[in-house]
């Protein structure tokens, strides 16, 4: 099988060097320091399932360098969403799937209108992971999950063959019920992390054990479970217990992606988090108030924290 992972960083870089261990072709997009260290010294992945050391990992800042593929594995930060789709038109087949794995949920719809709805399929990602270094990826805890599906969630061939080789690369790919729920649930998680994280600095444990900010934490559950049920996602009765407790058992260390490009003074996805909770909102007559105010809490440092 042949994929390209659309941007290594540490999610597309571990489900990526995983399915190169287990024997695909596998073709790495990364750029700057990044694909130097790859092209030198290969690609490293530290995780507590075993390392992983891709001496000659193929990469390249070009997609179309690998040929036509049979999955891209694309994931890229929200905000390169549309130029990176334009960038992978030259490895799309008739039948390639796309498995984007980004933070948000507009990107569907988006991929779908540059690509073609019959590539897109929908995907979750289960992780924690961050180029540790140029070259190195660290993966962190033991969840590695891959969830895949169509967006219709009819069970197509290339989906169960996409989950075999998962299941050969050695992490989970569990068969879906519903792929937007899936995505919608992820979007509670990861929205309530980077709100809470953003708009206090600190990690998850002082953010759950403080009663004001746990309650800011369940405003912003209930606020995205109201959205989507507006927009006809079942969700089940008790998604905002589910949820608060699926963050109660996560490390007390962990950090959304967002604080991390915050105290690196980076761009942030908070249009694509809590921006989208908002404005899809207002297109269902659900207001979002304290999504609203994360927003506006991060709008100055979106495009980068501004200095002094």
């Amino acid at each position: 099988m042949k994929i390209v992972v659309m941007g290594a960083g540490g999610v597309g870089g571990y489900f990526g060097a995983r399915l190169a261990a287990a024997g695909h072709e596998v073709g790495f997009v990364a750029r700057g320091r990044h694909l130097d260290a790859i092209r030198r010294s290969g690609l490293r992945v530290l995780s507590q399932h075993g390392d992983i050391h891709l001496d000659a990992a193929e990469a390249s800042d070009q997609p179309g360098a690998f040929g036509v593929a049979d999955f891209v594995l694309f994931t890229v930060k929200a905000h390169d969403c549309a130029q990176a789709a334009d960038a992978i038109a030259p490895v799309l087949g008739p039948d390639t799937g796309v498995v984007p794995l980004l933070n948000g949920i507009e990107h569907i719809t988006l991929l779908q209108q540059q690509l073609g709805a019959g590539h897109v399929l929908g995907g979750v990602a289960n992780i924690s992971a961050l180029i540790e270094r140029p070259g190195v990826i660290r993966h962190f805890d033991r969840l590695h999950i891959l969830r895949v599906g169509e967006m219709d969630d009819r069970q197509s061939e290339r989906v169960a063959t996409f989950r075999a080789a998962c299941t050969d690369a050695g992490f989970d790919s569990p068969v879906p019920g519903s792929i937007e729920r899936e995505l919608w649930q992820k979007m509670v998680m990861i929205c309530t992390l980077a709100g809470a994280n953003c708009l206090t600095r600190l990690a998850l444990g002082p953010c759950r054990s403080t009663p004001a900010t746990r309650a800011l934490m369940e405003d912003l559950v209930t606020e995205t479970i109201a959205v989507a049920r507006g927009h006809g996602v079942d969700l089940p009765q008790d998604q905002a217990e589910r949820s608060l407790a699926l963050l109660d058992t996560l490390p007390a260390e962990m950090k959304a992606s967002m604080l991390a490009a915050l105290e690196r003074g980076e761009r942030l996805e908070v249009s694509a988090l809590n921006g989208a909770v908002v404005r899809l909102g207002q297109a269902c007559g659900m207001p979002a108030p304290t999504h609203r105010v994360v927003q506006a809490a991060m709008a100055p440092h979106e495009s980068g924290t501004p200095r002094e």
